[in-house]
């Protein structure tokens, strides 16, 4: 029997230092393919989309598309903003491989797009660029123009067509201060379109565009590849009808260039029951589609001769300006018409009626002050009736009308009728209101009540002013107005809608039928410009200097506000129409000569338009 040495024992057996060393690595590989396991779980279960993202951020290149905003139409689905199909020319340079290619697509491409050439060499030079944008807003048969010339010319590689929208007003300069404009981010920048800018504005969409390793564009043949449709936005209806808008603009224009205003002129027409607004004008305007071109040449001259520095701040200013709603967004002293105001808060306070007299010795003393006088100074109007005081316009009659409320009732009013407030317009820069616009309920002095009675000393707003008037037509109610009566989503369903709000009851209904009929009585036998023949127009004219300002038209007397704020028929009122020039520079400047004839024009053109028929007393 053989003998077992252990010697052979010890070197065929693993020894306990490899067994540890086994076991070692056993376990050492086991946690780390456990460890991977356990990642590419979490990965597939719990992080698949964070990578499948970034693995198609590799693959894809990820363009964005415009959203296409929302329609604006009149009333009556008069479309008056729309957004039209364009696109946009990406240039991969890249795929210019070439000094002779990229030479070729500058001189030839700039000439096709109108684009600067040399502009567009220095993108095509740029290789260490992804891409570059080498033309916006390319309309359809441009568009296709180019494409037939990068296939003609083997380029398709190099290029990539984005969908894009064009925001167009079919009606130009209409309505342009009230419904403002979008940038080339086709994001409302002015009126309207800013103001609702959330309800038009789209959900934008996305073109992949597949790509190499390298960040290269995949060959295609330039046309779209969206992945990701954009979303239309909402629409907006308006309250404005076209017909009316237009109509007013015409006759307002026209009293522009007649009185060569200096600060330019506003109307407005509302709806006296409802607030709404029919027709919104400022004048001079601005074309729509071009809003960065002045309209005023002379203007336009002036700042032309300035410096370099300097020209660039003053046609900031200027077009700001030119852009600006008059009728909501700027300050005046509303003079006689405010006697409307003044007259109905007496009435109802039971401090005058129809019975009362007034004396008008041509002045008007107060102790301390010194003494104010009738616009017919040194003549005077003698005994009146209110009736005749108010178709007199006669200022030391309404000076007293407004003493015998005291400062009290007289502030109170004043607040009533919304004259310390917005009136909540839904419109981008109605002006805020401020105390120092007013004469507050705690500092309103006897001789404030006196001024402020015949509308001066305090300044208001076109807006403010003729929803008051409305307030006392309609039978007391003091309305919000409002532009916007329906929002309606991409698929016709509508979203919002509204027929008007009620802010409060400022004067009875016994209050507002006697002002219908003095105010009436002041067409017939005071403001005779603004009569129209077979219908009863209500009304005031107002003539206020602008004392707070050293403004001097061309012969050097300061400047004036000439203006009227009627309404018709006065028996049931409709419609009411506020006309306001700012500073016109004719040598006669009284609201009844140059204010009152352009809303005659108005209310006979609009009120047969809207089916009122003509009839007598």
């Amino acid at each position: 029997m053989k003998r077992i040495h252990r010697q052979d024992v010890s070197m065929n057996a693993p020894s306990r230092a490899m067994w540890r060393r086994t076991v070692s690595i056993l376990a050492a590989t086991v946690v780390c393919y456990g460890g991977i396991g356990g990642k590419l779980g979490v990965i597939q279960l719990t992080q698949h989309e964070q990578w499948q993202a970034l693995a198609q951020e590799q693959q894809l290149s990820d363009n964005v598309v415009s959203d296409k905003r929302g329609v604006i139409t009149d009333r009556n689905g008069t479309v008056l903003a729309q957004s039209t199909e364009t696109a946009t020319i990406l240039l991969y340079p890249r795929e210019l491989t070439s000094e002779t290619a990229r030479r070729q697509v500058s001189d030839e491409l700039s000439a096709l797009l109108g684009v600067d050439r040399d502009t567009l060499y220095k993108k095509a030079c740029k290789t260490s660029s992804r891409y570059e944008t080498v033309a916006r807003k390319v309309d359809t048969d441009t568009r296709a123009a180019f494409v037939e010339w990068a296939t003609a010319r083997g380029y398709t590689a190099a290029f990539r067509v984005i969908r894009d929208y064009k925001r167009e007003y079919p009606f130009g300069n209409t309505l342009s201060c009230v419904l403002g404009f979008t940038g080339t981010d086709n994001t409302g920048l002015e009126g309207l379109e800013a103001r609702y800018n959330d309800q038009l504005a789209g959900k934008a969409g996305r073109v992949l565009v597949s790509q190499n390793g390298w960040g290269d564009p995949l060959p295609n043949d330039i046309q779209y590849e969206t992945a990701i449709e954009s979303a239309e936005g909402n629409s907006l209806t308006l309250t404005i009808d076209l017909n009316i808008q237009q109509m007013t603009e015409q006759y307002v224009e026209k009293a522009v260039k007649n009185t060569a205003a200096a600060n330019r002129a506003c109307a407005i027409v509302m709806d006296v029951n409802s607030g709404a607004v029919l027709a919104m004008v400022t004048k001079p305007d601005y074309d729509l589609n071009e809003p960065r071109v002045l309209t005023d040449s002379t203007v336009a001259a002036q700042i032309a001769a300035l410096s370099e520095d300097e020209r660039s701040a003053a046609l900031l200013t200027a077009l700001q300006k030119q852009w600006k709603n008059k009728a909501v967004s700027e300050f005046y002293e509303p003079g006689s018409v405010f006697k409307i105001v003044t007259a109905s808060a007496a009435l109802e306070e039971g401090r005058v009626s129809t019975a009362s007299r007034f004396f008008c010795n041509g002045t008007f003393q107060m102790s301390g002050v010194r003494t104010m006088k009738c616009h017919v100074y040194p003549r005077s109007h003698g005994s009146q009736t209110l009736a005749e005081a108010i178709a007199h316009s006669c200022n030391p009659a309404f000076m007293t009308i407004g003493s015998s409320l005291g400062t009290t009732l007289f502030a109170d009013y004043h607040a009533r009728f919304g004259f310390t407030e917005r009136t909540g317009v839904d419109m981008l820069g109605e002006a805020r209101v401020t105390p120092s616009l007013y004469h507050t309920a705690d500092a309103i002095t006897a001789v404030d009540v006196a001024t402020s009675s015949i509308g001066q000393t305090f300044k208001v707003t076109p807006i403010q002013l003729i929803t008051a008037v409305c307030a006392v037509a309609n039978g007391g109610q003091l309305k919000t107005p409002y532009v916007v009566s329906d929002i309606t989503d991409a698929e016709g369903h509508t979203v919002y809608h509204t027929d008007g709000q009620t802010r409060r009851r400022v004067i009875a209904e016994k209050t507002s039928k006697t002002m219908c009929e003095l105010l009436e009585g002041v067409v017939e036998n005071g403001a005779k410009n603004a009569y129209v023949e077979g219908y009863r127009v209500a009304g005031k004219t107002g003539t206020s200097e602008k004392t707070d300002q050293k403004t001097a038209s061309a012969n050097g007397r300061p400047g004036v506000v000439a203006s009227f704020c009627g309404f018709a028929p006065a028996d049931d009122p409709q419609i009411a129409v506020l006309v306001m020039i700012d500073e016109p520079q004719t040598d006669i400047r009284y609201g009844g000569v140059l204010a009152a004839p352009v809303a005659k024009e108005i209310f006979e053109n609009v009120l047969p338009y809207l089916g009122v028929q003509p009839r007598g007393k």
